[in-house]
C-alpha cells in the first residue's frame, strides 16, 4: 500500500464518520513515516492533544502579510451600506442627464502629469510595466474622462454630461483618517461655456450633502479668472502666474509674508535679477526650447535629462527636474513684477466671507489695481442663480485663498468641508485649457465635481 505523501510537520487529521480501520492505518504511516500525526474524533477530546484553537491561532506569526497603510477592508454590512448610498448619488446625477462612464484604474502616468500636477503629482501610485511603460493607478477622474472625449469626439455631441463612481489611489499621510484607496463619485460636464454649466454643477454639488441629510457643511468658493485678471496689468510670465496660483493659501497672511515667497521664488529661478536675465550657462538649453510651449519644451527637455543624466537623478523623478530645469531657463520676469504680483494677490487670498460681502472687497481690489472686472461680475451672476433653498442657505462662502490640488483648473473652483472630516469632503470646478494640455486641436469648455464616498460615510452621512 503507498504511503500518504511525506511531511516535514505534525499533520492533525479529523476523521469525522471515519472507522477505526482508519485509525489503525494513520498509526501505522506515523510509525513508518517517524511523522507525529494529531487524529480528532468527533465528540471524543484526545488524551493530551492540544485544542484546535491553538491551531488556528498558530497561522498568525511576524512573517504575515499585512494591509498596507492606508488600505482597507470593507465587511459586507458596510459595503452594503456603501453601496446603497452610492445607488442614491447616481440616481440623483441621472436626474440631471448625466450618463454611466467607467475608465481603467489604470492610465498611463503622463495622463496625470500633463496638467493635473501641484500636490496630485507627488501622491501618484506609479511603476513601469511588463512593457516598459510608466503607468499610474487612477488618482481621479477627470483627465481619464477627458482622455476618453478625445479619442471619442468623432461619435460624441456636445455638451455631453458624465457620472461616476470608482476607487481612486493617492498617496497620502496628511491626516489620521486618510486612505491611499477611496472611491469618488462625482459628474463631468464638456462642451459648455455658459453661466447656466456653471450654475448647474454648483447645485449639484449642493444637493449632495443636503441629500444624505448631512449638517454642518459649508462650500467654499473662489474664482481663478479674478486672480488673473488682477495679474494681467502686471504682465507677470506663464510659470510666475503658476507659482503665485499655488501659493494663495499662503498668502492669506497677507503682505507680510511676500518677501518670503520672493526668496522661494529666486530659488526656483523664476526672476533673474532685476532685468530679468539667466544665467549664460543655461543659453544653449534655452535656445533648444525657443518658440516652443511649455508642453513641448518639456518633452523635448525630458528627452534630453533621460539621454543624457538618467543614473543621476537621486531621488527626484525626471518630471521633477524637467519642471525645475524649465522655470530656470525660463525665468525672465524681473523681481519687481513679481513682487508686484504677489502682493496684489495677497490681498485678493485675504478676502474670505459671505458673498455679497466678499465680492464688494474683491471689485475694490481690482478697481484699485486697475484691473478688469468681468470676471467678478460673472461670478456675481452665478452666485445669484443657485439655488438658495433653506437647507443651503447660509451654506457658500467666498474664499480667494481657496487653490485645488490639482494645476488645471482655470475658473471657478470650490470645496466642500465639515469639522467632522480633516481633508475636504469633494470638490470641482472649470478646466477649460485641460483637452488642449492632453494632446486635443480645440479647447473644450469643460468642468466637473466629485465626493469622497468613503468620507461622507465616515462622519455620518445616510
Amino acid at each position: 500500500m503507498a504511503s500518504p505523501p511525506n511531511r516535514r510537520f505534525a499533520t492533525p487529521f479529523n476523521l469525522g464518520s471515519s472507522s477505526w480501520a482508519d485509525v489503525q492505518y494513520l498509526g501505522a504511516w506515523a510509525s513508518h513515516s517517524n511523522r507525529a500525526v494529531l487524529i480528532y474524533l468527533p465528540g471524543v477530546p484526545a488524551a493530551g492533544a492540544p485544542d484546535q484553537n491553538m491551531y488556528r491561532q498558530s497561522t498568525q506569526s511576524a512573517n504575515t502579510v499585512s494591509r498596507l497603510q492606508g488600505m482597507n477592508d470593507l465587511p459586507e454590512d458596510a459595503w452594503r451600506q456603501k453601496l446603497g448610498m452610492q445607488d442614491r448619488l447616481c440616481e440623483l446625477l441621472s436626474g440631471y442627464g448625466y450618463r454611466q462612464l467607467e475608465t481603467p484604474v489604470l492610465e498611463p502616468t503622463e495622463l496625470f502629469m500633463r496638467k493635473s500636477g501641484g500636490e496630485l503629482a507627488s501622491q501618484l501610485y506609479s511603476f513601469t510595466d511588463a512593457g516598459s511603460n510608466s503607468v499610474s493607478l487612477r488618482p481621479e477622474f477627470t483627465s481619464p474622462i477627458m482622455r476618453h472625449y478625445l479619442e471619442s469626439a468623432a461619435d460624441i455631441s456636445l455638451p455631453a454630461r458624465w457620472q461616476y463612481c470608482g476607487p481612486v489611489f493617492r498617496f497620502d499621510i496628511s491626516h489620521p483618517e486618510a486612505s491611499g484607496q477611496f472611491t469618488q463619485v462625482g459628474g463631468e460636464f464638456l462642451g459648455s461655456s455658459e453661466i447656466a454649466a456653471d450654475v448647474e454643477l454648483l447645485n449639484l454639488a449642493l444637493a449632495v450633502p443636503t441629500q444624505l441629510g448631512l449638517d454642518g457643511w459649508s462650500l467654499q468658493l473662489a474664482d481663478l479668472d479674478i486672480l488673473d485678471s488682477l495679474l494681467d496689468p502686471v504682465g507677470v510670465s506663464e510659470r510666475a502666474r503658476s507659482f503665485i496660483i499655488q501659493s494663495m493659501p499662503r498668502l492669506r497672511e497677507g503682505r507680510s509674508v511676500v518677501p518670503k515667497f520672493l526668496e522661494e521664488g529666486r530659488h526656483l529661478h523664476l526672476v533673474g535679477g532685476s532685468n530679468g536675465t539667466a544665467e549664460t550657462e543655461d543659453a544653449a538649453l534655452r535656445q533648444a526650447v525657443q518658440g516652443l510651449d511649455d508642453t513641448q519644451a518639456r518633452s523635448v527637455l525630458l528627452g534630453l535629462l533621460q539621454w543624457n543624466s538618467a543614473d543621476h537623478l537621486g531621488q527626484r523623478t525626471p518630471e521633477d527636474v524637467v519642471e525645475r530645469l524649465l522655470h530656470k531657463i525660463r525665468g525672465t520676469d524681473s523681481e519687481d513684477k513679481l513682487r508686484q504680483g504677489l502682493e496684489l494677490a495677497s490681498d485678493l487670498a485675504v478676502i474670505k466671507g459671505e458673498p455679497e460681502q466678499a465680492l464688494q472687497s474683491v471689485k475694490k481690489t481690482l478697481a484699485s489695481a486697475g484691473a478688469n472686472q468681468d470676471a467678478a461680475d460673472r461670478l456675481s451672476e452665478v452666485i445669484g442663480l443657485v439655488s438658495n433653498s433653506p437647507d443651503t442657505n447660509g451654506k457658500i462662502v467666498l474664499d480667494f485663498g481657496l487653490v485645488r490640488g490639482l494645476a488645471y483648473y482655470n475658473g471657478l473652483i470650490f470645496e466642500v468641508s465639515h469639522p467632522k472630516w480633516p481633508g475636504t469632503l469633494g470638490g470641482g470646478g472649470r478646466y477649460d485649457t485641460l483637452s488642449r494640455a492632453l494632446g486635443g486641436n480645440d479647447a473644450v469648455p469643460a468642468l466637473g465635481f466629485a465626493y469622497n464616498l468613503d468620507a461622507l460615510i465616515s462622519i455620518g452621512a445616510s
